[in-house]
């Protein structure tokens, strides 16, 4: 009787102690309000004039007609709202790549490509590079970017600081390292005999059904996003064009990928392995260069993306010769141009990383140049990309409810989509990150006694 009156008092004291305790401090809501003399904010239908877009925290609350203020915007009485006088400029969503390579970009040094030095960067290296390349990318207006190939670490521990705020960068979705089978575009272990099992898990490198499914979920358990793949040799291995995986390898890899709910990305030049990838049902083909009509009605009746990588082939640094073969064959094959007329969906990727990050806008000016629209090659970017990464809810045109992703520009890309190079204000997820043509400071300093 004497326990249970104990245990009843005690429980009235964290009662009224709970009551009397100050409630957690709130953070105030965030209120930018943005003055766009021209707002494209969903690409595919006109552009308007004199537009005010209203963020709040990270996320775009109204787009609105006309230069308001925070008493006409319906703002709370007493909220600090900021003011970005845009008015002068071209406003659009943020931009999106879907085929990026954060941790490395050409070097002509005698370690690299030129003398045929298959050793990547180291982890540490790599991530340095990613903090270094993901910042210029954001400052080319990408704010979200698909990373297809790196290793085991780099992208993943940038990815990591950038979504807990760490420092600014722009939104990465991370394929890890690209599954490869011996010896094929992408292998990059040593021929000394080390590839134990745990090497081959970390370089993405399979052979055979079951191996390649333990690569997946090797990738998956690191934390991957999106699982890539190389269906064929390549350019930058010198592996050649053809097919370098059995269809059941294709299958293992989409399947398992799909299993665990990510999507499956395939470097592919070759037709048979384009057409392979597309049947077991491969949510994107890269590069695409030798696909046939046959692929490409497979494509569209199966909602599969081309990422035309069209920088990639026309023709990157890399090669570092007059007329190399990838514009042979691009031009002979014309693929892009098929695929525009056969309606097949279309996302955008640059393949940054085969030339300097920064750079990738300079596919808008190729995609326009074989035959695209400037609004279909700005779509491509923003609402088609977004629908790929099946991020379609959150990024790709700017209305309420989806994040505050802006960039903008002196020049109307609509009238000149080289206009585009030029970017001189980014907004990612309600944070300004460059104004006036300057970057704001990168990270995010913790106080001393901060653990982490």
């Amino acid at each position: 009787m004497l326990v249970n009156s104990h245990l009843a008092l005690l429980a009235t004291i964290l009662s009224v102690a709970a009551l009397a305790a100050p409630a957690a401090p709130t953070t105030p809501d965030r209120y930018v309000l943005v003055h766009a003399g021209t707002l494209l904010a969903v690409p595919g239908r006109p552009a308007e004039r004199e537009m005010t877009i209203v963020v709040k925290n990270d996320r775009v609350a109204g787009v609105v007609r006309g230069f308001l203020d925070a008493t006409a915007a319906g703002l709370p009485s007493g909220a600090t709202v900021d003011l970005i006088d845009l008015r002068d400029r071209f406003v659009l969503p943020g931009l999106m790549d879907a085929h990026v390579h954060l941790i490395h970009e050409p070097s002509f040094t005698r370690r690299r490509t030129e003398r045929g030095d298959r050793n990547p960067p180291t982890s540490a290296e790599g991530a340095v590079n990613t903090v270094v390349y993901a910042r210029r990318t954001l400052a080319a207006g990408f704010t979200t970017v698909r990373d297809l190939g790196s290793d085991d670490q780099a992208v993943f521990a940038v990815r990591n600081a950038i979504n807990a705020g760490r420092m600014i960068g722009p939104r990465i979705l991370v394929s890890g390292s690209a599954l490869a089978v011996t010896g094929g575009h992408g292998d990059s272990l040593p021929l000394d005999g080390t590839g134990d099992p745990q090497s081959r898990l970390r370089d993405g490198t399979c052979d055979g059904p079951m191996e390649c499914r333990a690569a997946v979920r090797y990738q998956y358990k690191l934390g991957a996003d999106v699982i890539k793949f190389t269906s064929t040799g390549g350019f930058g291995s010198n592996t050649g064009l053809d097919p370098q995986l059995f269809a059941d390898e294709i299958e293992a890899i989409v399947s398992s990928a799909h299993l665990v709910g990510l999507k499956a990305a395939t470097h592919a030049y070759s037709a048979i392995a384009i057409k392979q990838a597309v049947r077991a049902g491969v949510d994107s083909i890269e590069h695409g260069f030798l696909v046939d009509d046959e692929g490409l009605a497979l494509m569209k009746k199966a909602g599969t993306f081309l990422v035309p990588t069209l920088s990639a082939s026309y023709p990157p640094p890399i090669f570092r010769i007059a007329d190399p073969e990838s514009v042979r064959i691009r031009n002979e094959h014309q693929a892009f141009e098929r695929a525009r007329a056969a309606g097949v969906k279309i996302a955008f990727g640059s393949d940054a990383g085969t030339f300097a990050h920064g750079d990738n806008a300079k596919e808008f000016g190729l995609m326009v140049k074989f035959g695209m629209s400037p609004m279909d090659a700005i779509r491509s970017a923003t609402v088609a990309t977004a629908d790929l990464f099946g991020l379609a809810g959150e990024v790709g045109t700017v209305e309420p409810g989806k994040l505050a992703d802006l960039v903008a520009l002196a020049g109307n890309p609509l009238d000149d989509v080289a206009a585009l190079l030029h970017i001189d204000f980014v907004m990612k997820g309600g944070r300004v990150a460059k104004q006036d043509g300057r970057m704001i400071e990168p990270f995010t300093y913790l106080p001393p006694s901060a653990s982490f």
